[in-house]
């Protein structure tokens, strides 16, 4: 597969952009922002191949317990500055 010579989002991607953005500084799950993790993986990709051209879309694995069964839940936060 070629490399992409110009940045370009797809529509999905551009309503991912604009969730984040409207949740600027915030650490959300994927779900909490209604975006597909498939969808903010392609962004953070797309940030290392465009380096100072894209968007950098970061993440951060979070872990929550269960209050009533005491059961591991491992998801991740995603966000922009």
């Amino acid at each position: 597969m070629a490399k992409a010579t110009e940045l370009s989002y797809t529509e999905n991607e551009q309503m991912a952009l604009e969730s984040l953005r409207s949740h600027r500084g915030e650490k959300l799950s994927a779900a909490a922002l209604g975006i597909k993790p498939a969808v903010l993986t392609s962004l953070s990709k797309k940030a290392v191949n465009f380096p100072g051209d894209a968007v950098v879309v970061y993440k951060e694995d979070r872990e929550d317990i269960c209050p009533t069964c005491g059961a591991k839940h491992s998801y991740k936060v995603y966000w922009i500055d």
